[in-house]
């Protein structure tokens, strides 16, 4: 963060004068609630910044000494000063705690240093309470440790060109949403990577997958000189090697006999032509089912690049366990989970009439009106489901079917409103219609 930011910042935040309670939510982040507002300090390490939102979602509860602290000095307190420490890009937050027994005063100081920055907890003599990240001497001359005196930082050469922020809290406001941007960015990327080392994975299978007259050939071959060796077994000696017969129309085949000699050798040989011949049968099927794979790895990664925010992106591809991944993945449906409610998404043909089948009469189905498309089920016995998650599943639907970016109309209505007519072919009725962009 810029030094004229947090001096503009600073000069913003001293109309408040008591805070509630200083606490960390995220890693880096910690959380200002002030009695009147909440400001938010990204910690980050050159990344560093303040911000202000409405809709900031806890990771998790914290228990480290730091935090311990934090609570025991930062909770009720009211503010004494708040300001930049001189010419340097460090926010000094001066609290006073008062009780019934004593008077105490503590201050946290936030360093927004590059890659220094640090939020330290001082008591009223300049000594470390405690501290977001420790310094060893090792490390720098600066040492940030419990019960040790704070050095001061090397004098900072601030940049003179300072621009006035009109509206501050409209900045802070715009902080967070490029916090936002860049971390559902990054996000995207891994998630890109993942997906698309999935899609290579796959890829490279199909293009191994051998050739069904490869196969065919193969099996003819086998089957051909098992049935030569077969034919001219009287005429061959036991303790034969190698041979060369004659088929029906004059062709010659040498055949190697193996070591377990000719009988051995012909079976093997009628036991490999029905290995290749079954093979050549099912290979399409195996060719099938990779390419709907793709197909299907291909339109969740759309679905992922297109999503507005981090929770669509986390319930599209979540983090999950091997177990999970493989029962995922040898379904023909896909599931997600999204605020509670379990969602289905039918893969291809065979993956919707499962769907069908597996859905209870208050689930909820989705399609896109009047043309094919995926299907979708939304696992719930409850009477009203939010605008949201309706909107949710319809999106789904329109991203795993084959559909050109554009505005279509999905329909959905209660499993117990449809009439299976043949195979993933439905008639239904009493269905409401909901219009969704397909980016």
């Amino acid at each position: 963060m810029k030094y004229y930011e947090l001096l503009e910042c600073a000069k913003f935040l001293q109309k408040f004068k008591f805070i509630n309670r200083i606490s960390r939510v995220e890693d880096n982040t910690l959380k200002i609630d002030f009695q009147t507002a909440v400001l938010y300090a990204d910690m980050k390490r050159g990344a560093s910044t303040l911000f202000m939102c409405d809709n900031f979602q806890k990771g998790k509860h914290y228990h480290a000494p730091f935090d311990v602290i934090l609570a025991k000095k930062f909770s009720n307190v009211f503010v004494e000063s708040l300001e930049l420490s001189g010419e340097d890009r460090v926010l000094m937050i001066k609290v006073l705690q008062k009780n019934s027994y004593k008077i105490a005063r503590s201050m946290l100081l936030l360093e927004f240093t590059g890659k220094n920055t640090n939020a330290i907890i001082l008591d009223e003599n300049g000594v470390v309470s405690e501290a977001l990240r420790h310094v060893d001497a090792s490390v720098s001359y600066r040492v940030v440790k419990t019960g040790e005196k704070l050095a001061a930082l090397p004098k900072y050469q601030i940049d003179k060109n300072f621009k006035q922020i009109d509206n501050v809290k409209d900045f802070l406001y715009k902080e967070y949403e490029k916090i936002q941007g860049k971390s559902l960015e990054s996000l995207k990327n891994s998630k890109n990577i993942i997906l698309e080392k999935k899609i290579a994975k796959f890829e490279t299978l199909l293009k191994e997958l051998e050739n069904e007259k490869t196969l065919e050939a193969k099996a003819k071959d086998f089957h051909l000189k098992a049935t030569l060796l077969l034919s001219n077994r009287h005429l061959l000696a036991k303790n034969t090697k190698e041979c060369e017969l004659s088929d029906l129309e004059g062709d010659r085949h040498k055949i190697t006999i193996n070591e377990n000699g000719i009988q051995d050798t012909i079976d093997d040989f009628f036991a490999k032509y029905k290995r290749f011949k079954q093979r050549a049968k099912s290979i399409h099927v195996e060719r099938e089912n990779l390419n709907e794979k793709i197909e299907f790895l291909n339109k969740l990664l759309k679905a992922v690049l297109s999503a507005k925010n981090r929770e669509e992106v986390e319930i599209l591809l979540p983090k999950t366990t091997s177990k999970t991944k493989d029962k995922i993945q040898n379904t023909a449906f896909s599931l997600f989970f999204a605020d509670g409610y379990k969602i289905m998404v039918g893969k291809n043909e065979k993956g919707n009439i499962e769907l069908l089948k597996a859905a209870k009469k208050n689930d909820i189905w989705f399609h896109i009106k009047d043309m094919p498309s995926s299907h979708v089920i939304l696992k719930t016995d409850k009477s009203n489901v939010g605008d949201e998650i309706i909107a949710f599943c319809a999106k789904l639907c329109l991203n795993f079917s084959n559909v050109n970016a554009g505005v279509y109309e999905v329909d959905y209505t209660k499993r117990q409103n449809i009439k299976t007519v043949e195979k993933a072919h439905v008639n239904y009725t009493n269905f409401k219609t909901i219009k969704v962009q397909k980016e």
